[in-house]
Parts: C-alpha cells; sequence; structure tokens
C-alpha cells in the first residue's frame, strides 16, 4: 500500500456555525487559488492491493490480469467505428451490443419478455438490460419452496441528480410505494429512492408514472454513468455550492443513455408529459448551454482525438456502452459529505478571488469500492488527483475520461472492469497521458486546497442565507418507512403536502427540507415530533455517522444482514463505548454491508463490517474520519455475537492512546496499525491500558 502523511482534517463546529464557517474557508480557498496557482494539493492516502506495474515492462499482459487479452497498450476496441468489442468478451457484453438496432438499443429481449405476462419473472439476459432501465429483478430469500419461486419482485432506482426530490415526485413515489410496493422508499448512499416490492406486471405503469412526473429511472444502474453525487446543502448565496450543483445536473444530462428503447418500452413510444427538473440546472452553463438541447450538441462534439464513437445515437457510449458503472461526484473545499474519493471521477470546485466566478475544478479519477472475498485482483481504492481544468474545459475533459475507460478498461474479466483498475495499472502519470491524449492537451496541475472539515452532515437547521432554512432529518439507514411510535413516511408525506417543500436525500441516506420559511419552520417541528422523529441533536451520533445496504432479505448478493442489524450494532457500539470510560460524545463513522461489493462504501469507514457468511463479517479499521483514506483489513472472520468482544479492546487503546483529545478512532487506528491493534487486543483484559 502506498501511504502519504496528511494534514490534520479539520472538525465541524456546532451545526449553527458551519455554514458560516465553510463560506469562510472558501473565501481563504479563493485566495490561495490567485496567489499559487500552480501547487498541488495533498493527495489522500490510497491503498491498493499490489503496486503498479512499471510503465517499461513490453508485454501488453504485464498490464492485464488473468483471463484479460485486451488492456491499456492493447484497446479492447478495434479502430472501426462504432465501436465493438470482438473476440473474448464476458458474458455481460454480448447482450449489450446486440439487444436492438442503433436508434433503440437496451430493448431485446426485454420487450419481448416484458410481452410474456404469464411469467413473472424475466430471463438473464432481460435482467442485464433491465438494469440500464434503472431496475433489479430480485427475490425474496427469506421465502421456501414454493412460495420463494413466487417470489420474483422487482427494485426501482430513480435517476435523481443532486439527491434532488420535487414535492410532485415525492407525492407520487410515496403513492407508488404504497399501491404497487411493498410501502416504503428507500434512500441509497448515491442520494437516490429505490422502490421495492415492484410486480412484473406493474413494473411498466410505475416507470411510466415516475417519467411523466419530470423524473426517470434510465441511468439509475448500469454500465453507464450513475447518479451523480452533491454535497446536500442549500446555500443558494454560495457560488461554489451553486456551481457544484449546475455541474452535477449538467454531468447526469451529458452522460445519459440516448436510446429510444426506454421511451418504446415503458411509455409506449410516446414522449414524457413533463420535461426532467434537473434540465433547469442547465441553463447559461458557462456560457455553453443556454437551454437544455444545447447539451446534445456538448454531447457530439467531435475535436478528432477520439472522444466521439461515430455512433449515430449514442456519440460517447458506442454500442457497448461502458465496461461497467461509472460514478461521478461534485463537491465544494472543505466539504467531503460525498466522499468524494470512492467516486470513478470526482470533482471539486474552485472559484476565482471575487468568490462569484467559477475558475474551474480540481479533478480525481480512479475511487471506487467493489471487490471480492478471497481475490486479491480486486480491491477497494481512493481516488488519485489528476489534475485542474478550467469551467470552459470541465464538460470536454469528462467526455475524455470517459472515452478512456470506455475504450482501455477490462472489458473481459468483469471483476476489474471498473476504471479504478485501469487507473491503477497505468499509474496516475500515465493515465493523466492517456486522459490528455483524448482531451487533446496537457491536464494542467491541481491548485492547492484547505483540508476537508471533519463531521460534516447537514442534519438539523441551517440557515440558507436567503431568509429561509434547511433541515436535515436523520432516517436510519434510509428506510422511509412508519414503525411503532416513528411515523416518518406519514410525517414527510404530510409536512410535502402542506407546506410544499422540496426534499434532498444525503449521502448519508437522510433527507434534507429545503426553502423553509421562517413561519414554516414551527410547523415543521410540529409535524415531525407529533409524529415521533427526533430531531437531529438527539439522535445518538453512531446513528447519524453510521450506513448500510438494504442486503437480506432481496439483495441477491448479500451473504447476511446489513440494514436490519445496524440499529443493534449502533445500541452496542454505544453501550461498548460506556463501559470503557469513553463520553457520550465518543463516536466513529461506521459501515455495515451484507456483501463485499462495497454499496455503503465500508472500506472508507473508520469501523466496517463486511459480511463474510452467514452471521459473520470482515472487520475493517482506520479509514479516515473526512473520507480520504481507505481502511485496512483487521479481522477476516467475526461472528456478530463476538462484536463487543471485537471492539472493546480498540476502544481501550483509542482511549489511552490518542495523541490528542480530538484525534479520530480512525486516524489513531491509521497511526497505530493493524499488526499493533492485534497484538493490543489479543493481550487485553478490562485493566488493560495502552502503551
Amino acid at each position: 500500500a502506498s501511504e502519504r502523511r496528511e494534514e490534520a482534517p479539520m472538525h465541524a463546529p456546532d451545526t449553527p456555525l458551519l455554514a458560516a464557517m465553510l463560506a469562510t474557508l472558501l473565501l481563504s480557498v479563493q485566495a490561495a487559488v490567485s496567489l499559487a496557482p500552480g501547487r498541488a494539493t495533498a493527495r489522500p492516502a490510497t491503498r491498493v492491493a499490489r503496486p503498479a506495474v512499471s510503465m517499461t515492462a513490453t508485454e501488453p499482459s504485464s498490464f492485464m490480469v488473468p483471463g484479460q487479452k485486451y488492456g491499456p497498450q492493447a484497446p479492447g476496441q478495434p479502430a472501426d467505428k462504432p465501436y465493438t468489442n470482438i473476440d473474448k468478451l464476458n458474458a455481460v457484453e454480448p447482450v449489450k451490443r446486440d439487444s436492438g438496432p442503433v436508434d433503440a438499443q437496451l430493448m431485446q429481449p426485454l420487450k419481448d419478455d416484458m410481452g410474456n405476462m404469464e411469467e413473472i419473472s424475466i430471463s438473464k439476459d432481460s435482467v442485464i438490460v433491465l438494469k440500464h432501465h434503472g431496475s433489479y429483478q430480485q427475490q425474496d430469500r427469506e421465502a421456501k419452496g414454493p412460495a420463494r419461486a413466487q417470489s420474483y419482485q422487482f427494485m426501482l432506482r430513480l435517476k435523481m441528480p443532486n439527491g434532488e426530490v420535487p414535492p410532485a415526485l415525492y407525492k407520487e413515489l410515496d403513492d407508488l410505494a404504497d399501491k404497487y410496493g411493498q410501502g416504503d422508499l428507500r434512500a441509497t448512499t448515491r442520494q437516490a429512492f429505490q422502490l421495492h416490492g415492484v410486480l412484473k406486471k406493474d413494473l411498466k405503469t410505475v416507470i411510466k408514472n415516475i417519467a411523466n412526473t419530470g423524473a426517470s429511472t434510465l441511468g439509475g444502474c448500469g454500465d453507464i454513468n450513475r447518479n451523480v453525487m452533491t454535497p446536500a446543502a442549500r446555500l443558494p448565496n454560495n457560488k461554489a455550492y451553486v456551481y457544484a450543483k449546475k455541474y452535477a445536473s449538467a454531468f447526469a444530462e451529458l452522460f445519459k443513455p440516448m436510446t429510444g428503447a426506454f421511451s418504446e418500452l415503458w411509455l409506449d413510444g410516446e414522449k414524457v408529459q413533463t420535461t426532467e427538473y434537473w434540465q433547469r440546472d442547465l441553463y447559461d452553463l458557462n456560457q455553453k448551454v443556454k437551454v437544455p438541447e444545447d447539451m446534445d450538441a456538448v454531447r457530439a462534439f467531435d475535436q478528432g482525438t477520439g472522444i466521439i464513437t461515430g455512433h449515430p445515437n449514442e456519440p460517447i457510449y458506442g454500442t457497448t456502452y461502458l465496461p461497467r458503472k461509472f460514478k461521478i461526484g461534485v463537491t465544494v473545499p472543505g466539504d467531503n459529505s460525498i466522499d468524494l474519493f470512492t467516486n470513478d471521477l470526482g470533482f471539486v470546485v474552485v472559484m476565482e478571488p471575487d468568490g462569484e466566478t467559477l475558475k474551474g475544478f480540481n479533478v480525481y479519477v480512479g475511487g471506487g469500492m467493489g471487490r471480492t472475498h478471497n481475490k486479491e485482483s480486486t480491491f477497494a481504492r481512493a481516488a488519485d488527483e489528476l489534475g485542474f481544468v478550467s469551467a470552459e474545459d470541465a464538460l470536454e475533459l469528462s467526455k475524455a475520461i470517459i472515452a478512456a475507460q470506455r475504450d482501455h478498461g477490462n472489458r473481459e474479466v468483469r471483476a476489474n472492469a471498473r476504471m479504478k483498475y485501469l487507473v491503477h495499472t497505468l499509474g496516475i502519470d500515465k493515465f493523466r497521458d492517456l486522459v490528455s491524449a483524448y482531451f487533446g492537451k496537457p491536464i494542467a496541475p491541481a491548485v492547492a486546497l484547505p483540508p476537508f472539515v471533519e463531521g460534516i452532515d447537514w442534519l438539523g437547521w441551517h440557515a440558507q442565507g436567503d431568509g429561509n432554512y434547511f433541515v436535515g432529518i436523520n432516517v436510519q439507514q434510509g428506510r422511509i418507512k412508519d414503525e411503532g411510535e416513528v411515523r416518518l413516511k406519514t410525517a414527510l408525506r404530510k409536512i410535502v403536502d402542506e407546506l410544499d417543500l422540496t426534499m434532498i436525500l444525503t449521502p448519508s441516506q437522510s433527507v434534507m427540507l429545503q426553502d423553509v420559511s421562517v413561519e414554516a419552520k414551527q410547523r415543521v417541528e410540529e409535524i415531525l415530533a407529533e409524529h415521533g422523529v427526533a430531531p437531529a441533536e438527539e439522535v445518538d451520533m453512531f446513528t447519524r455517522k453510521s450506513i448500510a445496504c438494504p442486503a437480506l432479505p432481496l439483495c441477491g448478493l448479500a451473504q447476511t444482514e446489513a440494514e436490519r442489524v445496524m440499529p443493534d450494532i449502533n445500541r452496542r457500539l454505544r453501550e461498548t463505548c460506556r463501559s470503557v470510560g469513553l463520553g457520550e460524545d465518543a463516536s466513529f463513522i461506521t459501515r455495515v454491508t451484507g456483501c463485499p461489493n462495497g454499496c455503503a462504501r465500508p472500506y472508507m469507514a473508520e469501523l466496517a463490517l463486511v459480511g463474510q457468511g452467514p452471521n459473520q463479517y470482515q472487520v475493517w479499521v482506520a479509514g479516515s474520519p473526512v473520507g480520504t483514506r481507505t481502511a485496512a483489513v483487521l479481522m477476516d472472520k467475526m461472528k456478530i455475537d463476538d462484536l463487543e468482544h471485537t471492539v472493546e479492546p480498540l476502544l481501550a487503546a483509542w482511549r489511552d492512546g490518542r495523541e490528542h483529545a480530538r484525534e479520530s478512532f480512525g486516524d489513531f487506528c491509521h497511526r497505530k496499525g493493524v499488526d499493533y491493534l492485534k497484538e493490543f487486543s489479543a493481550a487485553y483484559s478490562p485493566q488493560t491500558s495502552a502503551a
């Protein structure tokens, strides 16, 4: 693993001061940009499975995993266009290639399967195609025998740039969940909503209703750009946050699939009744986009460097789209609430000294969480710093990066298809050279930025700066439901019905209500209290800092529980902290996933439990509290019943061995190292103190 010493993170102040503090921080960034445009910011430590292959190697095979024939020195795409993969491919590539004519790719065999309502499920190839339309086929894994065979259902995931949910859309989703789903909604870790439990016979109705409300499921899943993330904060007078939101919408629009299959499959070939709501963010975008249709010209613009495929309908994606999913995040200096370094492509806004004009972006590439147990060729990775791009070139550079992954990514071994493996194999310098060749000019060095601030989740009440407020409401593991005395689903619907407020989903699976007037603020508080929803300041910090994937009973990849056990894990961690004498303010980022694919970003957590068989987990520690460093494996298998036995020695070591009172659990574990933690745990008794 390559390691670099990081600057100490800044700690978040009390929430009423947070927005003001970040505004001051952004002013310091603008000053730094004007004084030192050539200085490179400190890069995050990047933990990888093995070092990159030396570029002095002459054999293309030196750059490939077993089973791979095409790679960085032998591109997987032939010279003729439109691009199609030939020869040796993983099983998914031919399905994408053969899924329809050029104007309606991603159509077959799904269209035929959806026309057969005598079957409650769809074929394996149709499952591949359906993912690109935003849906997964699932079964209830807790059902047995004939009941399980009859339990086929579908999960729908929306495309929601910035996590934005207009009032009309929320009402529609709430109604659809009750009528066609399982009666709840789930906020994902990428700021999108999922509906679970939709039957095949209802799938078209649900997708059509969503589309006609100005939203879409196209791009929610599949080998294309996924939902684009930004901080949830609503700060209309802070231009850095405004630009982050605008460009997130732009990237979402730029890289959406252009196939006509979505309309033909779900809308009977008709146009949607309402324009997608995020398109309003595109107006006057750096003078290139004055109306949404201008984005079509940006998408198709060809400077002759290999970005454009020549495909008449998918100028960027071509016939077979991308080798694997692609994730983009956009944030501002100081705010890493989106886990920027887990993305394939990340942007940090850089403003001019006037605080009003967008200068450009620092760009990061090659992050990703997914891995496979006991397979060292797969690993989690934090993104590397690529450089700086001006505002006027940001869209074209993003196209160049997508094209590099499209052409050079691994299409033969799907487990190694993410762009992180391409960046890792080439190393960041050679990857930069590769992207520059598509971009048509060198990529400038990144500008100096301050460290990220620790503890930003945007929960609680905050002044927007325009006379209104936004409020972040904690949602345990993103599940919006009524359960016992906590009737969150009813409360949110009542608020939206009465006050017509827009909702923003946060990267930590919670929700935020924006543009709350002074007069409406009290009413929001009343409705939440009447329905048993606790204000943020009353929510334990372990709960606020935790996220988990859905896992069982519906996820086909889950090896054990995640969402359903997370509340109990948080309770047990709090009790263990108390047992070793740590105060009520002791907490750290904790994440749980049911398998190693990493949907809840566990490998960036200070403590993570990763499913490794029924009721047991791999234990990871030492991630950064500001999300700039991957964690390390402490224990390969831990029974969930042994949680306290495993964690208590670590907490005792942290209690006694901190360099200062505010050294985080993750930073302490990183500084001391896994070997020390193992040795301390082996010798630990309740009376033991750390050296």
